[in-house]
């Protein structure tokens, strides 16, 4: 009976828990979006500053290119994020954060790893050996 309990009480945690209100779930694509156009800034940022500063500006306003009066603003935005240095910058600098994210997942992966055996004397499981013994390989138990 006791494990049933667990189980219904592990199940509706796992059921509320993927249940949202809708305002849990608007405030968390806001903070994804806002999350993404950061970092958009920031690779732009390193690249060019205005150019930056320009997507930044047409990032806060919806009406950024309908709006007569930023129309030589918006010009000028163009012709900058249409720079094929800026364009190769620009991906130059989400390459990099690409890798960045790689090399320290590859990092926690294997700080897991070295974690993982150095807990293995902890666990209630065999740990087995491979040698060789006149040219014939064995297993055993160590």
């Amino acid at each position: 009976m006791h494990w049933r309990r667990i189980f219904t009480l592990g199940l509706m945690g796992l059921v509320l828990a993927a249940c949202a209100t809708p305002e849990q779930k608007a405030a968390r694509a806001a903070a994804e979006k806002a999350a993404e156009q950061k970092l958009k800034l920031d690779l732009a940022a390193q690249c060019d500053a205005r150019t930056a500063e320009l997507m930044q500006a047409q990032m806060q306003n919806p009406a950024f290119f309908s709006d007569p009066a930023n129309a030589k603003i918006a010009e000028e935005y163009r012709q900058k994020v249409n720079l094929p240095i800026f364009r190769s910058c620009y991906k130059l600098a989400w390459d990099n954060y690409v890798s960045q994210i790689r090399l320290q997942q590859a990092r926690d992966w294997a700080m897991q790893r070295r974690w993982d055996d150095d807990m293995n004397w902890m666990m209630f499981r065999p740990r087995w050996c491979r040698s060789t013994h006149n040219g014939r390989s064995y297993v055993y138990r160590c």
